[in-house]
C-alpha cells in the first residue's frame, strides 16, 4: 500500500519486490526482533516511496542482507561507470580545445572575488 506523508506501514509477508511498483530496491529503515523470533523490518521503496512493515525469519534476514550487498555493488559499479564516462567525455573536448588555443592557464585560475562593499561606520 502506498504510504501517506507520515509514512504509515502496511503489513506484507515475504516480500522481495515492492507491491506498488515491482521495484526490487527496498531499503530497510529499521528492524525489531519480535517475540516469535522473527524480525519486523520497516522497508521503503526507493522508487515510489511506499513504506512497508515485513516480518522476516532469520534466514530471510540473511537473504535480505545478501541482496542489499548485491544492490550496493550494483550502485557503486554504476557510479564508477558514470564517473569514467564523464571524465572521458571531458578529456575528449579538452584536448581539441587546448590544441585550438581555446583554453589557457588563466581558465584554471581561482576566481577573483571582489571585496564586499564597506558598510558606513565600519
Amino acid at each position: 500500500m502506498t504510504s501517506g506523508v507520515a509514512c504509515t506501514f502496511a503489513a506484507v509477508a515475504r516480500l522481495t519486490t515492492c507491491p506498488s511498483c515491482a521495484s526490487p530496491y527496498l531499503q530497510p529503515m529499521r528492524c525489531e526482533v519480535a517475540d516469535d523470533d522473527t524480525v519486523n523490518v520497516a522497508l521503503r521503496c526507493s522508487d515510489c516511496m511506499t513504506c512497508l512493515e515485513v516480518p522476516f525469519t532469520r534466514e530471510e534476514m540473511e537473504e535480505l542482507d545478501r541482496c542489499q550487498a548485491e544492490w550496493r555493488e550494483e550502485i557503486v559499479a554504476a557510479y564508477e561507470r558514470s564517473v569514467s564516462e564523464n571524465m572521458e567525455a571531458l578529456a575528449a573536448v579538452l584536448g581539441p580545445a587546448l590544441e585550438q588555443d581555446l583554453v589557457g592557464a588563466d581558465d584554471f585560475a581561482a576566481p577573483i572575488r571582489p571585496h564586499p562593499p564597506r558598510r558606513e561606520g565600519s
